[in-house]
C-alpha cells in the first residue's frame, strides 16, 4: 500500500519538523494576596468633667460683722441676726469642673486584595538569527509541499479504485 517514496517523504517531513526552532516563552501563573494595614491615631479636643476638689476655708470675725467665704465651687455668707440667731447661706457654683483635654482615637484598618491567576509572560531576550528564520520558513514550505503531495497521491489512489 505505502510506496517507498511516501515513506521517504514522511521521513523527510519528520526530520524538517524536528529541526524547527520554536520561539520560547516562559509562562507561569501564581496567586497573590496584598494586605495593607494602617494604624492611625487622631487626637480630638474633648471636655471632661472632674469631681469637685476638696477645699476648706475659715474666717473669724466680730459678732457685728458678716462672714464671707468663697472657694472655687461655693460661696458662703454668715451673720448673727438681731434675735441672736446665726444665719448662714451656702451657694454652690457649678457642680463639676469642665476641663478641656485631647483624647486619642485609634483607628486600625486592614485592606485585603486577592488577585488570582496572575499571568506573567516573559519573552526570550534573543531573537532568531537569519539562518534560523530561513530554516524555519523552509520547513514550513516543505510541510505544505508534502501535504499537497500527500493529498494529490491520495486523490489518485481514490480515483483509481
Amino acid at each position: 500500500m505505502c510506496s517507498k517514496n511516501s515513506i521517504a517523504l514522511m521521513a523527510i517531513l519528520w526530520l524538517v519538523f524536528g529541526c524547527g526552532v520554536p520561539k520560547v516563552v516562559q509562562d507561569y501563573q501564581r496567586d497573590s494576596v496584598a494586605v495593607i494595614v494602617r494604624d492611625t491615631t487622631i487626637f480630638r479636643d474633648s471636655v471632661i468633667y472632674v469631681a469637685i476638689p476638696m477645699e476648706s476655708d475659715k474666717a473669724v470675725v466680730f459678732q457685728s460683722d458678716t462672714s464671707r467665704l468663697e472657694t472655687s465651687v461655693a460661696k458662703s455668707e454668715a451673720f448673727i441676726s438681731e434675735e441672736g440667731k446665726i444665719c448662714h447661706t451656702l451657694t454652690n457654683k457649678d457642680a463639676l469642673i469642665p476641663i478641656e483635654v485631647k483624647l486619642p482615637k485609634y483607628i486600625h484598618t486592614e485592606q485585603k486584595a486577592m488577585v488570582r491567576n496572575v499571568r506573567e509572560v516573559v519573552e526570550v531576550e534573543k531573537e532568531l538569527s537569519r539562518w534560523q528564520n530561513f530554516i524555519q520558513a523552509l520547513g514550513y514550505a516543505v510541510l505544505i509541499g508534502g501535504l499537497a503531495w500527500l493529498v494529490w497521491k491520495l486523490s489518485r489512489i481514490i480515483s483509481f479504485s
